[in-house]
């Protein structure tokens, strides 16, 4: 994993540099800190995404439906941001349930407030853009993954990542964030763990 800032905190480094002292009492006003308790949903299938968060503390998990069962589509932790992009953006409503994993602390901003700051400040529009072609980036890489490497690889890679949140989450959220089973996910952990002692 690259060592690079995260989304929250490269958007409160720039908001109190002196170029932008002159928003600074703006954003405060109008990004809201909230705490949200355990297992809130946020946004559910069929409403529309209308704000966007991003994570002080806690988790936030996405997922969509495949029949009976429900598939991770994101799991996000301290200075990421949270939201279904493709509701947010377009303002269409969500095929996707986005919730809270723990007690979660964020900042929050609307649809409405974001769109009037990237229009009115080109400061946090370039700001906002350079945030967004990091998560394209890191969703890419997402994707080689996946194209190159097999169930237990990913699985290895996974959990050996120091922002991983095994253990932290159900292995079964993990397990299908990865796209396998979570009967799959437990039998490669315990393959690992015998590979670990046999060394």
């Amino acid at each position: 994993m690259k060592n690079e800032k995260l989304p929250l905190h490269q958007l409160l480094e720039a908001i109190d540099a002196p170029r932008f002292e002159s928003l600074k009492e703006h954003f405060k006003q109008l990004v809201t800190p909230n705490l949200i308790r355990k297992g809130r949903v946020l946004v559910d299938i069929g409403q529309i995404n209308s704000t966007i968060y991003f994570i002080k503390s806690g988790v936030i998990r996405s997922y969509y439906l495949k029949g009976s069962e429900d598939i991770t589509s994101r799991l996000v932790s301290e200075g990421e941001i949270a939201c279904v992009a493709e509701s947010f953006f377009s303002q269409h409503v969500s095929d996707e349930v986005m919730e809270t994993l723990e007690d979660t602390l964020v900042y929050s901003i609307t649809y409405e407030a974001y769109r009037k700051l990237a229009r009115e400040n080109i400061l946090i529009a370039h700001l906002i853009i350079e945030l967004l072609e990091q998560r394209l980036v890191t969703f890419s890489e997402r994707v080689r993954l996946f194209k190159y490497l097999t169930v237990e690889q990913r699985i290895a890679y996974y959990v050996s990542q120091p922002g991983s949140l095994f253990r932290r989450v159900p292995d079964h959220y993990i397990a299908t964030y990865l796209g396998t089973t979570p009967a799959t996910f437990s039998r490669c952990l315990k393959t690992a763990n015998m590979t670990k002692i046999q060394h």
